[in-house]
């Protein structure tokens, strides 16, 4: 029972962690892109946890000792399986595409595309051989009780930022629902300037995905 504890609060911290560099690289690469900053992401804090589930199911599923080839498809595999649920059940749970790779080239359905299937084969290669063997010897330069508090302390902290998140989203779709009984003729940018000023939490989730498509069903 106590190993499956101290297993479970190690994979609680590299998902923290993870999720956390998964969000300085969005920042990152949004900045350069937009030349500004924008809080990446569906949560408030700095987190992506989409990032930090690939990562956890990396470590889980692969060893340092496999082959290169088999570390990068793999890898590959499991980013590319993971983007593709997350966006087909967040339209279908919240009636919105969220992001959506249609303008690429080898796309599948917008959703997954060839260039960030190669980035998830390298970035699980860069987390199996060398991040996560940094990381496990960080985590045991570190006194355990204060490792497990300042873990399970900051989880809990991420896990109420996230049930405060979907509760903004679903809030943004009844709003979008909402605009929806008065704009009948309205596409979907014009939904998403009305909803920019309807409120801060919004704005900062429309400025998150600024490329997000609402659905629409019937009359538009």
């Amino acid at each position: 029972m106590f190993d499956f504890y101290n297993k479970f609060v190690v994979l609680c911290a590299l998902f923290l962690i993870y999720s956390f560099f998964g969000w300085i690289i969005e920042v990152i690469y949004t900045f350069f892109e937009k030349k500004k900053f924008v809080n990446r992401g569906f949560l408030i804090g700095p987190l992506v946890p989409i990032w930090g589930t690939g990562a956890i199911l990396i470590t889980l599923i692969l060893r340092p000792d496999d082959s290169m080839f088999n570390l990068i498809i793999s890898s590959a595999f499991i980013g590319t399986f993971l983007e593709y649920v997350v966006n087909y059940l967040m339209e279908k749970i919240f009636k919105a595409r969220w992001w959506d790779y249609s303008k690429l080239p080898f796309n599948v359905n917008g959703r997954v595309w060839l260039g960030s299937s190669l980035f998830f084969g390298i970035g699980g290669v860069i987390i199996v051989q060398f991040m996560n063997p940094l990381l496990f010897d960080l985590f045991k330069s570190v006194n355990p009780y204060v490792f497990y508090i300042i873990t399970i302390i900051l989880f809990l902290l991420a896990l109420t930022d996230f049930c405060i998140s979907f509760n903004i989203i679903n809030k943004l779709k009844i709003s979008v629902d909402s605009v929806r009984k008065d704009y009948t003729e309205e596409i979907s940018k014009k939904v998403r300037s009305i909803l920019m000023g309807k409120s801060l939490f919004f704005k900062r989730l429309l400025n998150a995905f600024p490329n997000i498509k609402f659905s629409f069903k019937g009359k538009k």
